[in-house]
């Protein structure tokens, strides 16, 4: 993987996996949260830096790589916001 190049003070970063946009430490919520993007096969997704931690602690504890895990983690999102078809009703 290359070097991770984290972006500070984007008004417009928001994370894909937690949809944050403010920084959750209670020292800057001021600020938008802190930022990278990751090259999945979905396409170049932004992830935030508590987001990008807690991934790269389980892809350490299960052996596998940081973009895995993202896109594994990605496709369950992808799977739950799908909405049931509506019930049919009879007549």
């Amino acid at each position: 993987m290359n070097k991770l190049i984290f972006t500070y003070n984007d008004p417009n970063a928001s994370c894909t996996f937690c949809d944050r946009t403010q920084n959750p430490h209670p020292a800057y919520t001021h600020e938008p949260i802190v930022v990278t993007r990751l090259k999945l096969h979905q396409g170049e997704q932004e992830v935030c830096i508590n987001c990008y931690w807690d991934m790269a602690a389980v892809a350490t504890a299960s052996n596998a790589s940081i973009m895995d895990i993202a896109t594994e983690k990605l496709n369950v999102m992808r799977l739950l916001s799908k909405q049931a078809p509506p019930n049919a009703q009879t007549s």
